[in-house]
């Protein structure tokens, strides 16, 4: 389960060798800020496979971003297999065909070894997704500011706390747009099929919006984002004026309908008394 994801630490296996104290603000991103800002294309990443590539590679389609730290035993592992739950109930888009799905360790004691080791006992992430869905590191050397730098192009931050043993972070999908900026972000509390069908929308808006994906523009028009609950809901004030125009057209349809009854009811009966005349 999911619920409560957001503001629960994930547990590590073994600690950074340095003492602190806990910091909560990092359980939240500033949305505001960091919507809109562009994950840097040359950053080097290395799968659990040991193969290397840039995050570019995996740009031109929606990306969902997911940073996670491979010694956790606690949410992470939880968020990756509660994801890959909730993909195989999305049928509007193909993981692979359609968007992609990165998970990267910001925990710099995280190897390819410890990578491969999540993947296959914990993160339950299917055979069939894999395709689609890569874990990786950065790579050795690949990025000056490191993964601080790399979690911090999105607004990510995370924080060691001795008190809980753990790394505090927030538990949240990062929807990429296919040019790598930040199109949302949906914390694991609320993970459901239709809000991420909704989420890859939007992050994929300038594609739909140019093809004749009908569907999706009026999908993607009809749901707004509410910061404040963190979750899609309907464009009232949209289907409002759509209620208000529709309406405004249908009143001018009946009223023209009527004159021209009118009109030809008036025009019968002139000519009716032309005819005794």
């Amino acid at each position: 389960m999911v619920a409560g994801l957001a503001g629960v630490p994930a547990w590590a296996v073994s600690e950074p060798t340095r003492n602190s104290a806990p910091d909560s603000s990092v359980m939240q991103i500033d949305e505001p800020r960091f919507l809109g800002n562009r994950l840097q294309a040359e950053t080097w990443l290395t799968d659990a496979e040991g193969m290397d590539f840039r995050v570019g590679e995996l740009m031109g389609k929606p990306l969902i971003l997911l940073l996670s730290y491979y010694g956790c035993d606690g949410t992470c592992p939880t968020m990756n297999a509660e994801l890959a739950k909730v993909l195989e109930k999305v049928k509007r888009f193909q993981l692979g065909k359609d968007y992609r799905v990165l998970t990267v360790s910001f925990d710099k004691r995280d190897t390819t070894g410890t990578a491969k080791e999540f993947l296959a006992k914990s993160a339950g992430v299917p055979d069939g997704m894999r395709n689609g869905w890569r874990h990786a590191i950065l790579k050795a050397g690949g990025a000056d500011g490191g993964v601080e730098k790399f979690a911090g192009e999105v607004g990510f931050r995370f924080f060691w706390s001795d008190a809980a043993g753990a790394f505090l972070h927030p538990n949240v999908l990062v929807f990429l747009t296919p040019e790598g900026r930040v199109a949302r972000y949906i914390y694991g509390t609320r993970m459901d099929a239709q809000t991420i069908e909704l989420a890859i929308t939007d992050a994929d808006w300038e594609r739909i919006s140019s093809s004749t994906a009908v569907f999706d523009m009026l999908t993607g028009a009809c749901f707004s984002y509410n910061y404040a609950e963190g979750r899609y809901q309907w464009n009232y004030s949209l289907l409002a004026g759509i209620g208000s125009l529709v309406l405004g057209l249908t009143l001018m349809l009946l009223g023209a309908w009527a004159y021209r009854r009118k009109m030809i009811k008036k025009m019968a009966a002139l000519k009716r008394g032309e005819g005794h005349a």
